[in-house]
Parts: C-alpha cells; structure tokens; sequence
C-alpha cells in the first residue's frame, strides 16, 4: 500500500486542481512538472508550528505570465508573505524538513486554498 501525497495547484482563474504525488521522490518531480508545465522554483517557504510546512511553487520560466492574485490571496491568509513575484499557475504542497521530504498539504491549508479559490 502506498501513502497518497496530495498538492493542490491555483491557475490564473482561481481554479484549483487536485494532483497525487505519489510516494516516490523522482514521481513527485515528474508530477510537480507537468502540473506547473515547467520546471519548479520553491517561492515561498510557510514555517508551520505543527504538521508540515507550506511550500509554495511557480513555474521557474514566469517572466511575461500575468500574476496569480488567488495564489497571492491564499498566502495572506496564511499570514505569509511572498518575496517573489507569483506568476502562472502556483503549486502549493507540504514538506517535512526534518527529513527532506514532500508530504501532502495540511488539511487546513488545502481547505483554505479551496475558500479563497471558491471566491472566484
């Protein structure tokens, strides 16, 4: 049996879609691609108390695509603040740092994104 590792990525309209991971470090990247179309850059890193920190992804070839305001929006009520330029579709998935390793995002985190998200 395999843990399912859940990220959740905002496109430009606010929609959001749910992508598996997977459990194995070389499918994670392969999906972190293919949801972002590109390769990734982290772009903001949520230090959480307890559970997984928050990294959020952008597309590392952005320049020239419009800005992500639902991603923007979602990292306010997070209470943190991006130091880079989102734009493009935003992936945002959980990791443990303690041990290197992508974890599904937080619950809460996933059900915030989804209400920012329904706004639009």
């Amino acid at each position: 049996m395999t843990d399912t590792t859940t990220a959740l990525r905002i496109d430009l309209m606010g929609k959001v879609r749910e992508y598996d991971l997977g459990a194995d470090q070389s499918q994670q990247h392969r999906v972190i691609g293919r949801a972002l179309l590109d390769s990734a850059e982290a772009v903001e890193h949520i230090e959480r108390p307890e559970g997984p920190n928050v990294v959020v992804l952008a597309r590392l070839h952005r320049a020239g695509q419009p800005l992500n305001t639902w991603a923007a929006e979602v990292s306010d009520e997070l209470e943190s603040q991006i130091t880079q330029l989102v734009s493009g579709e935003v992936l945002f998935i959980g990791y443990t740092p303690a041990t290197d390793t992508i974890t599904s995002l937080p619950a809460d985190v996933a059900a915030l994104i989804r209400e920012v998200c329904s706004r639009a």
